[in-house]
């Protein structure tokens, strides 16, 4: 049964693959550095970190004698996949490699961003871009702010800004731009605008009922789970937008009840579960406290009500406690959207 009980959930995003040659992305810099010795594949994942924080591009290293027969298993997708739609590979009998990455638009953005001069070599459509992004940012975020609630404002803006669309184009600057996207534009767009806030995040590329793409994201000293594209339904008869953080801060255990990602090439994400609604105070462990809370936001005007529920069961137990919830100002129709197991983030829309 899919999570949500209505509406639509849809995701895509094709994962990085291998293939021949990849022409750079425009003005790229190309500069030489000295070709480190790789001694084994924990020193090869620090030293990449370190080539994508700063875009490098191209990457050159050589690799010890006992490793030369396993360079294509070091280079693999596990390595770049998050980072690059496409790579182009040489191996050389003295050890060295050689590798051209085609990197994704966010990482450029978040590099140039970071450094002035690698900035001087985006392509002035990626200057346009990384300044909407920055402009956008600002008008966002005020003075005092705790990392959760940029991160809050950030989330919610793409989301109310923006819809889903499985071929409506996979980079920041159609999701920016058109107000459109892929998941991996979603995943992108938010990551780039967490750089500029100074929130760390990452891009995970991983399944969700396909290839999909979200984001991990360093507050609090946690790491949290964020899918801005499932937080992005359509919900209600209605067609309806509702603005959902059903997949904000979630952590490992949570995400992975829909999600499937390489856990190893990730770092460990947070302890404590539904972190968003307790946050918000709008944690409930019985039905009629949770209905009472979404009857005072409809009777102040709001057409939508979301909140956590231990208690939900089922859609069946969930449709039973509306029924025999009898209210003076009940609404006279309320569609709901509700988690696949017994507890979970509940959102309910109301009509007349």
């Amino acid at each position: 049964m899919p999570l949500f009980l209505s509406g639509a959930l849809l995701v895509q995003c094709a994962p990085a693959v291998s293939e021949g040659s990849a022409p750079l992305a425009e003005k790229a810099r190309i500069q030489k550095y000295p070709e480190p010795m790789v001694q084994s594949k924990a020193q090869l994942d620090v030293l990449f970190v370190d080539w994508v924080r700063t875009a490098r591009n191209p990457i050159n290293f050589r690799l010890s004698a006992e490793l030369k027969n396993q360079w294509r298993e070091l280079i693999g997708e596990s390595t770049w996949g998050e980072y690059a739609r496409r790579c182009t590979s040489a191996f050389l009998n003295t050890g060295q490699v050689s590798m051209t990455l085609e990197y994704r638009d966010y990482v450029r953005l978040c590099a140039a961003w970071r450094d002035a001069a690698f900035r001087s070599t985006l392509s002035g459509v990626e200057e346009s871009v990384l300044q909407l992004a920055a402009k956008r940012v600002k008008t966002l975020l005020h003075p005092g702010m705790s990392d959760f609630e940029k991160l809050l404002a950030i989330h919610d803006y793409l989301i109310q800004s923006s819809r889903y669309e499985e071929s409506g184009g996979n980079t920041v600057e159609h999701l920016l731009r058109k107000g459109c996207g892929s998941c991996e534009a979603y995943s992108s767009a938010l990551s780039v605008m967490l750089e500029i806030a100074g929130i760390p995040a990452r891009v995970v590329t991983g399944e969700a009922g396909g290839p999909h793409a979200w984001n991990l994201v360093y507050i609090d000293k946690e790491w949290y789970h964020v899918d801005a594209t499932w937080n992005d339904p359509i919900v209600g008869d209605d067609s309806r937008n509702v603005l959902s953080h059903t997949y904000f801060c979630l952590s490992d255990a949570e995400m992975v009840r829909t999600h499937s990602w390489n856990r190893a090439a990730y770092p460990a994400s947070g302890k404590q579960t539904a972190s968003y609604y307790r946050r918000k105070d709008i944690y409930f462990t019985s039905f009629d406290a949770f209905m009472r809370a979404a009857l005072r936001a409809y009777s102040c005007g709001l057409s939508s009500f979301e909140g956590y529920l231990t208690q939900y069961g089922s859609p069946a137990q969930f449709q039973r406690n509306l029924q025999r919830f009898v209210h003076p100002s009940m609404p006279s129709r309320i569609n709901w959207t509700g988690p696949e197991g017994a507890a979970g983030a509940v959102i309910v829309s109301f009509s007349s």
